[in-house]
């Protein structure tokens, strides 16, 4: 396995894209080892995304993206503003409520930090906050998109996984994190606003007004209920909620709000395609690693060495967080997904954890590789829309870093505190 990891962490230095460091790391070791035949590779590769249920991923990804087209957005900003508009940091706290839910409707991280922040981030810019905090708190909060259902990343961890965890139950799992990281953002931009001295919104609340924004949101909620409602009472699949959810948005479109036309809809497509296929071309050549580590036997050989050092399970989590944090550093987190999933997932079982909380944990660290340079995908998106160099945010990123590492490890020791739903739902026992 040696050949494999100097393979790709060589490539990876050299700057070639992370899908290509996977496929030339399995074929290095391969040409090397002699192990298998050659012709195992696009056997596994088209093995890797040949799923009915990966079809949700385009779907969700262009229902997020038809409903910034179609105009259902501004008025999910409109609901947010109403909502938590008048406090300290208005404008960062209506970003944040206004990502929770994009969440809802897109399932993703970056395609939502360059939606929002190519809304809120010139604004905040110019009623004075700061543009390293605009940019990095804007990225922080697209970490809800995979969190808060429904989720690309949850689908791709129970696809690579085995299929043998409840993607619903990742779902609701998702749903209370989810929650708290924009809770906890909300704070600790209050926080930095009032030491900052950042503009202090002069509206007051009038529930009037909320009222009045929520008749507006509808038909953008009206989304997240189709796609949750069908999943979690067994009307949909995922695939098929997916799909619902893109029909839905083109009728809102082009019917209620008239803002899609064809030229809006082709663009969404290509949009799509493109999105979907960087994602798939990962899932292919890292399905080829995760496939020579499990036949390599390195998930038994890690367990058996992990549970020699310690059989406590605490320690087997705080560890696994820790080094996917590390790994998030320079690889990119769907890659991190698939190739170590399959390693880790079964070594979680034999110390005990629960499938599903260890999904929700393992999905919960890895996005955090969003906003920690090199890498960081969704940071790159803001710092540009932002006007700066992702350099210059280092020191900015540390308070929220420290605040996703903090609540991925309460997640990891309480499972309660976010299992309670989908038990409450019967997915899980």
């Amino acid at each position: 396995m040696i050949y494999l990891f100097i393979a790709f962490f060589v490539t990876l230095l050299l700057g070639v894209p992370v899908a290509f460091c996977l496929g030339i790391g399995a074929l290095a070791f391969l040409l090397i080892t002699g192990r298998e035949s050659l012709l195992i590779i696009p056997t596994l590769m088209f093995s890797g995304i040949d799923s009915f249920p990966l079809m949700a991923i385009p779907f969700f990804i262009m229902a997020g993206d038809l409903a910034e087209r179609s105009g259902i957005l501004p008025n999910l900003v409109n609901l947010a503003k109403a909502l938590v508009g008048h406090l300290r940091a208005g404008l960062a706290h209506v970003s944040i409520v206004t990502e929770m839910f994009l969440s809802g409707v897109t399932g993703t991280a970056v395609g939502d930090a360059a939606a929002i922040g190519s809304i809120f981030i010139p604004s905040m810019v110019r009623e004075g906050y700061d543009r390293k905090f605009s940019a990095v708190l804007t990225a922080s909060a697209s970490i809800m998109g995979p969190l808060i259902p429904p989720s690309v990343g949850m689908l791709i961890y129970s696809f690579v996984q085995g299929g043998t965890v409840s993607v619903a139950a990742l779902f609701l799992a998702g749903v209370v994190p989810g929650v708290l990281v924009g809770v906890g953002l909300m704070a600790l931009s209050y926080v930095l606003a009032k030491r900052r001295n950042y503009p202090m919104s002069h509206e007051k609340f009038n529930l009037m007004n909320v009222f009045r924004s929520l008749k507006g949101a509808l038909l953008g909620l009206t989304v997240i209920i189709i796609i949750l409602g069908g999943i979690l009472t067994g009307v949909f699949t995922p695939t098929e909620a997916g799909a619902a959810a893109v029909a839905y948005v083109l009728i809102v479109g082009t019917i209620f709000t008239r803002k899609l036309k064809f030229s809006n809809i082709i663009p969404s497509i290509l949009n799509t395609a493109i999105t979907s296929s960087v994602i798939f071309i990962l899932m292919a050549t890292a399905k080829v690693c995760a496939w020579l580590l499990t036949s390599a036997q390195i998930p038994q050989v890690c367990g058996e060495f992990l549970k020699s050092v310690s059989t406590n399970p605490t320690f087997f989590i705080t560890l696994v967080i820790l080094f996917l944090v590390f790994l998030g550093f320079f690889i990119e987190a769907i890659a991190i997904m698939i190739m170590f999933v399959p390693v880790l997932a079964p070594i979680a079982a034999s110390y005990g954890v629960e499938p599903h909380h260890f999904g929700l944990i393992f999905v919960m660290a890895i996005q955090i590789a969003l906003i920690t340079p090199p890498v960081a995908l969704a940071l790159f998106v803001t710092t540009k829309l932002a006007g700066i160099g992702i350099d210059d945010v280092w020191i900015e990123i540390i308070p929220f870093l420290t605040f996703l590492t903090a609540l991925t490890l309460l997640v990891a020791y309480w499972p309660g505190m976010t299992m309670w739903l989908p038990r409450l739902f019967g997915f899980v026992r």
